[in-house]
């Protein structure tokens, strides 16, 4: 027989015996289901793909009978078979391998077959040095020209144990008992009895070739197993590493600051135990400092995170380098950092080396090309006087630091007992806070809003007002700080939430006319998570529509944090909420911010408002908010409107709405019902005259301004008197002026300063400077500020008086016909 292995599908029933008969003695011939490598295959037929020689059990048969060979030949790779898996293998090329209809696949062989037990040792050899190895070997007992059966079985598993065994015979030469003794009782050995069944020999070569399969997935899995125990075993060791030193790192990072190396908080507080212990048993003193950096948030947000790490290192450093060894400096946090001075005999000279700390901190640090000046805000505490407990030490020295701050930076605060006394009051106020709403004791007072336009009532502002049992009424500038620092202000902005909802319904049953209600949100009420969801939860239980409801958010609040606070607004605008920014004007606007945020109205500091009759700059300020409202489409809400001068001037300056004492103080709900059933409030007006035919006398002395009224009483100008510049303002806001004439030597304000602010609220009014001292330095500041158009002397002559009067209103006449000429002559 050729040593060549012959394909199958090149194989022809009607010479396959004759093949066979012409092949050597004692050479195997291979029958595969593959393609042969040494022989290619007919062109009419097609090659079986990598995956099918993959997916081929290979058999051994051993037998001495050539007839027994081609009968096993057969059943396992029959011509039958074959051109069943020719037509697979078409199946798949032309429809893909999903296209093959499940459960009809039949199973594969790569047969081998040869006629001793020797030539059978050695093909299994050779197919293991290949990485081939058989599954299956069909072998005869007789074989009487070499090994027997048993013998070749012995030699086939010492070269694999896993070789599944069908033992091929037709005598009974050994028994059962026997086999066992000699083999071994194992699983991969069978009897076949000759003559065989195909069927048999099929099923077989099918379980037991399966049955290897699943034994050599089974090893493959345990060796990956094992493989990965032990690459488990080794990252486990790598990690055990890993934590000891994560063990050690996290003990330093609990004693000390990771960003500046300096004492933590723990260690800080143990040392100053133990200095305490050691103080007095010496009999000594030692200090203890909280230091507060100021404004160091402002260089954060300008520099960037990485430059603030870097200055506070560099902080810490230069602090570090001005004290001794035994003095230990701590970090607690952000900018804040805690100081023991142990071993001092007096607490002047520890104050003197706090002194040479301040200094040395305030000299210029040069960070990324820059000269950086940094303040400090430093509060101190003593032990034995001031206390003895380590908390309550530092949280004495960190009280003196805000009393630092209240001084205005950059100073040394010691601790005493009326910060003691202030200390109590804010623990009582926060002691009573806790219980405030379980005591019924919040209130809500609620202010309007009235339009400028119509006179009606468009809003409400909720105002929130404590009423302690013991304490009266409490500012909610004194516990709504305390209630922020402590996180109440979420429980009591709850209660808000819902009251003023509730307020809302409640006028609603009763048939009012329902106004938008505006509340107040605190930065640390924003950053609260699931603020929106709280909203939405009382609105649907209270059934009000969101329309009526308007959040007020302070600049500050909103623009500290527009990554955060930009997505919130968005959310409440989705649940039909208004928005408004509170006290605008009086925080770090970022105008690049306002267009972005979803509000409808600004509202206007009150600190602006209460200048706007006297204050040049303040009215420059509400013009330019005005302005760039109206540019945005947003209403101005002007807050503290408090007189009617006031209220005048918002109006003629364009706010759309007004707060304040003017129309109301704030009221309870059940005294706010009257004005909210009216609807609307009278405005005031002022006069439809151009003030051409008014003057505006301004004298501190009352004999003077009568006479000057009783002398001209009978002219065709009328004349408003005023005693002090407050007085004048409020009348120049009320009427329209054609000329002012002030006294300059006034002890509140002198004229000149009056008629300065005068040029530039009104232009175009004339003004004259009226004096009874030869004061040429006043004079010359009147003329070269621009503030006076005229001199007169005191004291004066009613003819020339009147004269220069009414030259005045014909030039303020002129004026107003050339606005832009009178600016210019103000000036």
């Amino acid at each position: 027989m050729s040593t060549e292995p012959l394909s199958l599908i090149q194989r022809q029933p009607s010479n396959a015996a004759t093949t066979t008969a012409q092949a050597p003695a004692n050479e195997p011939s291979a029958y595969l289901v593959l393609g042969n490598s040494h022989e290619p295959a007919a062109p009419h037929q097609p090659e079986r793909g990598i995956a099918d020689v993959e997916a081929a059990a290979r058999i051994l048969l051993i037998d001495d009978n050539r007839n027994n060979l081609e009968l096993m030949r057969e059943i396992l790779i029959g011509e039958d078979r074959s051109a069943a898996r020719q037509l697979e293998s078409l199946e798949a090329a032309l429809f893909g391998a999903s296209k093959r209809p499940a459960g009809k696949s039949l199973p594969s062989f790569a047969v081998d077959h040869c006629e001793s037990g020797r030539r059978g040792h050695e093909l299994v050899a050779s197919a293991l040095a290949g990485a081939r190895p058989y599954a299956v070997a069909f072998v005869d007992m007789r074989m009487p020209n070499g090994w027997d059966g048993l013998q070749t079985i012995e030699a086939l598993w010492q070269l694999d144990p896993h070789l599944q065994v069908v033992i091929c015979t037709a005598y009974d030469d050994h028994s059962w008992e026997q086999i066992i003794e000699r083999l071994g009782c194992l699983d991969n050995l069978l009897f076949l009895r000759k003559p065989f069944d195909p069927i048999e020999v099929l099923q077989l070569a099918t379980a037991l070739s399966e049955k290897w399969r699943l034994q050599h997935a089974r090893q493959n899995q345990l060796a990956e197993l094992h493989e990965h125990v032990a690459e488990r075993t080794r990252h486990l060791q790598q990690a055990l590493d890993q934590c000891l030193r994560a063990e050690r790192e996290l003990l330093h990072l609990a004693t000390h600051d990771a960003l500046t190396g300096l004492a933590s908080r723990p260690l800080f507080m143990d040392r100053l135990q133990q200095a305490m212990v050691l103080a007095q048993r010496q009999e000594r003193q030692l200090l203890i400092a909280f230091i507060d950096l100021d404004r160091f948030k402002q260089y954060n947000d300008q520099l960037g995170r990485k430059c603030g790490d870097e200055l506070l290192r560099m902080i810490a450093d230069r602090m570090n380098a001005c004290l001794r060894e035994s003095d230990t400096l701590a970090r607690l946090g952000g900018d804040e950092f805690a100081l023991l001075l142990p071993d001092t005999k007096q607490a002047k000279n520890a104050m003197a080396a706090l002194t040479r700390l301040l200094d040395r901190l305030a000299e210029p640090f040069a960070l990324e090309g820059k000269a950086l000046s940094v303040t400090c805000s430093l509060g101190c505490s003593v032990y034995p006087d001031d206390g003895t407990s380590g908390e309550d030490l530092l949280r004495y020295a960190t009280i003196a630091s805000y009393r630092a701050k209240e001084l205005g930076r950059n100073t040394i605060q010691a601790y005493n007992p009326q910060l003691h006394a202030r200390l109590q009051e804010r623990q009582l106020l926060e002691s009573a806070l806790h219980q405030a709403i379980a005591n019924q004791e919040f209130e809500l007072h609620y202010q309007p809003q009235v339009d400028l336009r119509s006179g009606r009532i468009c809003g409400l502002e909720a105002l929130l007002r404590w009423h302690h049992p013991q304490l009266g009424s409490i500012s909610p500038a004194r516990f709504i700080p305390i209630a922020e620092e402590n996180g109440l202000i979420h429980q009591i902005g709850e209660w808000t939430l819902y009251s003023a909802c509730r307020q809302l319904q409640a006028w609603q049953q009763q048939g009012i006319p329902l106004q938008r209600v505006a509340l107040n949100l605190s930065a640390r009420q924003a950053a609260q998570p699931g603020l929106d969801a709280l909203i939405s939860r009382c609105l649907k239980e209270t059934g009000i529509d969101p329309s009526y409801l308007e959040l007020e958010l302070t600049e500050s609040a909103s623009m500290n944090d527009p990554e955060h606070i930009i997505p919130l607004m968005q959310r409440l605008r989705k649940l039909g909420i208004n928005l408004a920014i509170d006290d605008f004007g009086t925080g770090y606007s970022n105008l690049s911010y306002l267009q972005l945020f979803p509000v409808g109205k600004l509202k206007l500091d009150g600190s602006f408002v209460r200048g706007i009759t006297s204050d040049a700059g303040s009215m420059a300020i509400i013009d330019a908010v005005i302005a760039l409202a109206h540019r945005l489409g947003l209403k101005v809400v002007a807050e503290m409107a408090e007189t009617e001068a006031q209220v005048i001037q918002l109006t003629a300056h364009g706010c759309d709405q007004v707060q304040g004492y003017y129309f109301s103080r704030p009221l309870p709900a059940a005294d706010l019902e009257p004005l909210l059933r009216a609807g609307a409030a009278v405005l005031p007006t002022a006069g439809t005259d151009d003030g051409a035919k008014r003057v505006l006398i301004l004298d501190d002395e009352e004999n003077v301004t009568s006479a000057i009224r009783r002398a001209f009483r009978n002219q065709h100008f009328e004349v408003l008197t005023a005693n002090n510049a407050a007085e004048a303002f409020d009348l120049l806001a009320r009427h329209r002026v054609g000329v002012v004439l002030s006294d300059q030597r006034m002890p509140d304000m002198n004229g000149n300063r009056f008629l300065n602010q005068v040029r530039m609220l009104y232009p175009e009014t004339v003004r004259v400077l009226f004096t009874g001292y030869t004061d040429f330095q006043s004079i010359r500041e009147a003329i070269n500020l621009g503030a006076a158009h005229q001199l007169i002397d005191k004291p004066w002559n009613n003819g020339e008086l009147q004269q220069l009067i009414t030259q005045g209103l014909e030039q303020y006449a002129r004026n107003r016909q050339q606005p832009s000429q009178a600016s210019a002559c103000g000036g």
